[in-house]
Parts: structure tokens; sequence; C-alpha cells
């Protein structure tokens, strides 16, 4: 039996993970092709759709059974786990799905069936092994329907067996909705190790499209740090990786880098991107490779940037009409904002003065940027922020008091050598009034 060790480091806050099985654009590549790509960290095959009767769907990537059985034998998915893993990735069984027949009636049968993935497909010795002596990486819970119990015996189970073995390290990960707590995982993951987490924002209120104020990644980060058994655990943004890949939730690339940034920079929870599938991610509009690159160019170990030393303090400010109000705004660059070349970030500060009273309803301020800079990420503490026409675009639903003052990060190709603050007599700043 070939035991792959990989390179994919859990803790990192950029890793980016594709489903992969189902082909839910209608066509897809193999799992070789698709871990011929730089972009993706983690494969999560699916999936195991029925159990404890043990049956797989993989959508035609596998044909061929075991001689009087049903079970899928697959030595061509095999060797493509193999390939994954020798280029570093992971790649786990994903469990359950939308639709399939599976489920346990007891704690009992958790555990047993826990001995028998660990013998089909990781570290044990089963006589049918559908990826024959190719061992993944993991096990994920994606639990639709059915019967919640089991579950949490089930990972206490299959954890023994990891503990048991110093051959390689395993992951257990899930799969819920982002409602929470999750109707169908939620006890499980309160009381299940569960090294990473997939929580799906889309098809639901609480989902991408609900951004900023009706995502609940903040909520989901409090249980990871107070309720979870792993205080560790990592917390990912599932996205659809196209239009037609969910009813609802869907953004674009530049939208999600955009999100992902903000929760990246508030919460440590945070361990990248999840996508269904890699069929629509990885077509020819190139989402799931926008989406990784702007992850790893923030990377999970940051360098430290320098404060800008012995620099001269630069401010530009103008007069401008909001609605009826008049208000100063006064942009810094300074010694109190970070700058790096070799990272390409610039950061400056945007200060709001009202002339007369607070600005009391909803606002957005639009800052076009200099001619020649591309900026690819954004980011500013506390505010939704997007870049759209080589604008900036901030939108808030607070008042504006009569003093406020928030900073901006932008990140992009050449950008910490060619950037200047922009003109504020171009900013536009609009009230909801």
């Amino acid at each position: 039996m070939v035991l792959a060790s990989t390179a994919f480091d859990v803790s990192s806050q950029s890793n980016f993970v594709a489903y992969w099985g189902q082909s839910s654009a209608g066509s897809q590549k193999s799992l070789g092709e698709y871990c011929g790509d730089s972009s993706i960290d983690v494969i999560v095959m699916a999936f195991l759709y029925q159990f404890p009767n043990t049956k797989l769907d993989l959508s035609a990537n596998c044909r061929s059974t075991f001689p009087g059985s049903e079970l899928l034998h697959c030595p061509d998915v095999a060797a493509d786990i193999k390939k994954c893993q020798s280029q570093g990735k992971a790649v786990i069984l994903s469990m359950g799905g939308a639709a399939g027949a599976y489920g346990f009636s007891s704690d009992d049968d958790g555990r047993k069936y826990a001995d028998t993935v660990w013998d089909m497909f990781l570290g044990g010795s089963g006589s049918q092994r559908p990826f024959d002596d190719a061992v993944l990486d993991g096990v994920d819970l994606d639990i639709e329907g059915g019967s919640t119990a089991g579950y949490a015996a089930y990972v206490a189970q299959l954890r023994s067996h990891f503990e048991a073995s110093s051959d390689k390290k395993y992951y257990i990960t899930g799969a819920p909705q982002c409602p929470f707590p999750d109707a169908m995982l939620g006890s499980t993951l309160n009381s299940a190790w569960f090294d990473m987490v997939f929580v799906q924002f889309y098809n639901n209120f609480c989902g991408l499209d609900a951004y900023p104020q009706g995502f609940n990644f903040g909520q989901w980060d409090t249980w990871a740090k107070s309720q979870s058994a792993n205080k560790n655990v990592k917390l990912y943004i599932g996205a659809p990786g196209s239009q037609s890949a969910a009813g609802r939730g869907y953004v674009d690339a530049s939208t999600i880098n955009s999100i992902a940034s903000d929760i990246r920079s508030k919460y440590t929870s945070f361990g990248g991107v999840m996508t269904w599938d890699a069929s629509q991610a990885f077509d020819a509009s190139s989402w799931g490779q926008s989406v990784s690159s702007a992850l790893k160019s923030g990377g999970s170990k940051k360098r430290a940037l320098e404060p800008l030393q012995g620099r001269f303090i630069s401010t530009r400010s103008a007069n401008v009409t909001a609605g009826a109000m008049q208000v100063k705004l006064e942009l810094v660059e300074g010694s109190d904002v970070y700058i790096s070349d070799t990272e390409n970030t610039f950061g400056f500060h945007v200060r709001i003065q009202s002339a007369d009273q607070p600005i009391r309803q909803g606002w957005e301020l639009h800052i076009p940027l200099p001619v020649g800079v591309s900026v690819a990420q954004a980011s500013a503490q506390a505010h939704n922020i997007r870049v759209h026409d080589n604008t900036l675009v901030v939108v808030d639903g607070s008042s504006i008091n009569e003093n406020m003052a928030f900073a901006f990060r932008v990140a992009g190709q050449h950008i910490g050598n060619e950037f200047g603050l922009p003109d504020p007599a171009k900013i536009m700043l609009y009230t909801t009034a």
C-alpha cells in the first residue's frame, strides 16, 4: 500500500478547496488534470452517497465494479489520487451530498462504519478498496438529510484509527449550511474534532449575496473559538464556482476576493475558500484561478509591512458636497500608514469632516484611483469595500460623525512603486436620503 505524504498546510489562511466528481457543469476533467493546476490545495471527491451500504458516485469518472458487486473499482482515479498527493495536495472523500440514501441509526452503527471506511479508503487493509492502494487524506461530512445520529461516534472512531497510525496525517472536514447552527451537523460539530469546516455560504439567506449585513461568518468564528472541540479549526468560505453552480449566492471573482480579504483581516479562524465545484470554477472564466491567486497573494504567513520611515507626510484635501451636506475629505499618507514594494501594497487614511452636522443616513464613498494603477484587492476595516471600474467603492449603513477616519490598504501589480494618493476633489460621497 502506498502512503503519500502531502505538503498541504492545514494552518494556512490561503488554501483553496474544490469539490470534484459530480460534473455539475455538465462536463469535467479528470482528477489528475485538475491536480495539475497549482491553484488547488485540497480536492474533495464527491460522493460516497450511500452508507452504511457503501455506494460511490463519481459521475462517469469510474464505471467498473468489483466482480459480483455494485461497489465501484477505480484504478484510474487511484492513479490520479497518487498524482495529486505527489504534488502536495490533500485528497478527501466526501460522504453524503444533497441526494442519496445515508445515515446511522445509532452510535454503534457510526463506529462500525468508521472501521469500514478506514479499511476501504484510508490506512486499513480491506479486501475491496475502490481506489486500490491509494490512501486518501481524510473524510468530509456533507450531511444534508437523514438522521443526525451516530456521526460524532463515527468521527471519534476514525480518529482512534488516525492516532494509532503514524504513517501520515489525516483530516476530518465538514460542510454545513451557513444558517447557524446547522440542522444536520450542528451537534456533531460541537462534540467531534474537525480540522476544517467548509461553510456553504450559498443557497441561503446568510450567503455571499447577503454580504456584509446578512453574511454570518462572524457567528461561525464565535462557534470555532468557543464551542468547537478543536479551537484551532479552520473555517472556509464556501462559494459557487459560477452562476449556474447554485440557486443563489454566486459572486464574481473580484467580489469574493474583496470579501475574503476582509474576513481574513478580521478572523484568525479563516482558512481559505471552498468551491462547488471544479467543473464550474475552472471553466473558461478562470474564476477558481483568480480566487486562489488572490488568496495566495495575501498568504498564510505575511511578511511584516514596514512603516514609512523618514518619509514626508503627504496630505490632499477637498470640500465635497453630499446631498445638502458639506464635508471635507482629507487623504493622508504618512508614518502610520504601511507600504511594501515587495508585497505590492499601499495604505492611506481617509478622513471625513462634516461642515455642519453628521450624515445620519447610510452612505457610499467612491474613490477613483490614479491613472495607470490596477488594484487587485482592497480592504478597509469594518467596511464593505469593492473595486469597480478602477474605483474603490465603500458602502456603509451607519452614520458619519462630525469627524470620521478609516484606513485603506490596496494591493495589485506594482502598487508599491506607482501608487499615489487619489485626488479628493474627484471623490463622490452619496447618501441614501
